[in-house]
């Protein structure tokens, strides 16, 4: 999620901000230590802004399929749906199934500004055809220079990629025009439900750049740095161009092992959670371990501020760099932000299914962007526009704690439920973007979104439906490639689709639709949806004969 403050600004004055970019069982076998040794730490418990949620009854993880709720027509609870739902603070089930599996030795050196690896990565053929080649993408080769990356100032190179093999044998490697993606050739097929091991060595230099990677007065955003193997559609392997706007990344969920080692000065953190933390000399290892997530990131610096505290079984870390305040306000900032984290979590846990994993980051970093989600971390925007309280706010760092809403809603829709944002980018940014919604009314600021209802704009007026369409702003089902430019697409996928989504609620009611929501999230947790996936839960749940929100779809979506 990406956030161009003058593009939206021109596009809708009255909107307060965007942030652009994206049913629990508990990890409770992770048996895991957290070092609490830190130079400044603040501990926080939470008190929700709303009553505390009724918490979720504690199971102990099976191999057993998890049990579907949704069967059960008593889970209605008086609501006005055609389908059974999960109930509110639903669990959302880790699934136990074999996945993805990638192990990896990494050395961050801040002396060269470059983080290196070896990677031994474990893959199942989970499709119907045969695997000759394995597609994966390289993000960080895109950075060599400002025209691949869409970041001026980009002084990366291409990535060192070393000794692929495949058992024992040596493999190559063939990039594509498009240098973030390359081929490997196997040596024999790999046939469906087959599995293999495959393993390299890569070396990735960071830029000297604000951005969601890239390191800047010693904070290290280390994202997207590794090869990561693509996605196997439908249509072959997904490896659409990049784009440096709005989230832009498309992977499977897998299991992470972890060994991170770092100058012993720096403190890290990153997706998973910290088993082991050993010195060795002037290095510490940490070993993280991060099941059944998208990706695998980190964030390190030498003078990061600890602000800490809980929600439920979560454990939330906020902190921004001590030595390059973007204000003198800072430690109010992170304590709005990290009560934002727990109002959040208490909000999206109700209304879509509760957070399944132990622990929550929130990096307040200085990059160009409003915010970026990554598993288990999201990085926001450390500029003074966000970083200071305003007259104007209803709420101290209103601006700060919108952002964190918004990429922690990014936890469920692009994390949990995953999709591809190139293609069908209002499934991630357009529901991320709802959530602000849903935690502004959390939190009592019903105000703040009243002009997303219809009584103000209808979306499905003919008038409405003119204009959006002279301005190539819907359909909003696109794919980014298919808009005329930038601002068409930030402003559908991002306002109309949040504008669309409030109405849907509007059409069926907001218990229902935050029922149909879980219903969603229950069917598709861990994969990787699609629209049809949605539309297919949204008809099934509040019927075909709902003329409201028939009209809603008819006029801003292409079916």
């Amino acid at each position: 999620m990406r956030h161009f403050k003058s593009t939206i600004a021109a596009l809708l004055a009255f909107s307060m901000i965007f942030s652009l970019t994206a049913c629990r069982k508990k990890l409770s076998d992770l048996e895991y230590e957290r070092k609490l040794t830190r130079t400044s730490r603040t501990e926080v418990t939470y008190e929700p802004t709303q009553t505390e949620p009724t918490e979720p009854t504690d199971t102990e993880p099976t191999d057993t399929e998890p049990t579907d709720t949704s069967s059960d027509p008593s889970n209605n609870q008086g609501l006005n749906l055609q389908a059974p739902v999960p109930e509110k603070n639903c669990a959302i089930e880790i699934p136990q199934e074999e996945r993805y599996h990638y192990d990896m030795d990494l050395t961050l050196d801040p002396a060269t500004n470059t983080v290196s690896g070896h990677v031994v990565a474990y893959f199942i053929n989970t499709s119907n055809e045969e695997w000759s080649d394995l597609c994966f993408r390289d993000y960080p080769s895109l950075f060599k220079d400002s025209q691949t990356s869409g970041v001026q100032g980009s002084d990366g190179a291409m990535t060192e990629i070393n000794n692929v093999m495949a058992g024992n044998t040596a493999l190559t490697i063939k990039r594509d025009s498009d240098v973030s993606v390359f081929w490997v050739t196997l040596p024999r097929p790999l046939q469906p439900k087959d599995t293999m091991t495959l393993s390299y060595d890569f070396t990735a230099k960071i830029p000297s750049i604000k951005d969601r990677f890239g390191v800047y007065n010693d904070v290290y955003n280390v994202t997207n740095f590794y090869p990561i193997l693509a996605v196997y559609t439908e249509n072959g392997w997904s490896h659409e161009k990049f784009y440096n706007m709005g989230e832009c990344f498309f992977s499977e969920v897998s299991d992470y092992n972890v060994m991170l080692t770092v100058p012993s000065e720096y403190k890290i953190l990153s997706t998973g959670t910290e088993t082991k933390a050993e010195d060795k000399g002037d290095k510490t290892t940490y070993t993280i371990s991060a099941p059944c997530v998208r990706d695998f990131v980190f964030c390190a610096c030498k003078a990061f501020k600890f602000f800490e505290g809980d929600y439920k079984d979560t454990h939330i870390r906020v902190v921004y760099d001590e030595a390059n305040p973007a204000s003198s306000e800072m430690d109010e900032c992170a304590e709005a932000s990290l009560k934002a984290a727990q109002d959040s979590l208490a909000a999206f846990g109700e209304a879509f299914g509760e957070y399944p994993y132990p622990e929550l980051d929130i990096i307040l970093a200085p990059i160009e962007a409003g915010g970026m989600e990554y598993p288990n971390l999201i990085i926001c925007t450390a500029e003074s526009y966000y970083c200071k309280k305003n007259s104007y706010e209803t709420i101290p760092f209103e601006q700060m704690c919108i952002v964190v809403a918004h990429e922690i809603g990014h936890q469920w829709f692009m994390g949990i439920v995953g999709s591809n944002s190139g293609m069908e980018p209002w499934l991630d940014e357009s529901f991320a973007s709802y959530t602000e919604i849903v935690y502004e009314e959390y939190i009592g600021l019903t105000k703040q979104y009243e002009h997303y209802s219809k009584k103000y704009t209808d979306l499905s007026s003919s008038s409405m439906h003119n204009t959006l369409k002279s301005m190539d702003q819907i359909p909003i089902n696109r794919s980014y490639y298919s808009f005329s430019n930038e601002s068409s697409y930030v402003y559908a996928a991002y306002e109309i689709g949040k504008q669309a989504l409030y109405q849907m609620e509007e059409a069926v009611g907001r218990e229902e639709f935050h029922a149909i929501l879980r219903e969603y999230v229950h069917r598709n947790a861990f994969t990787n949806s699609t629209e049809d996936r949605f539309f297919e839960v949204l008809f099934e749940c509040a019927g075909q004969d709902n003329q409201d929100l028939n009209a809603l779809i008819e006029s801003v979506f292409e079916r």
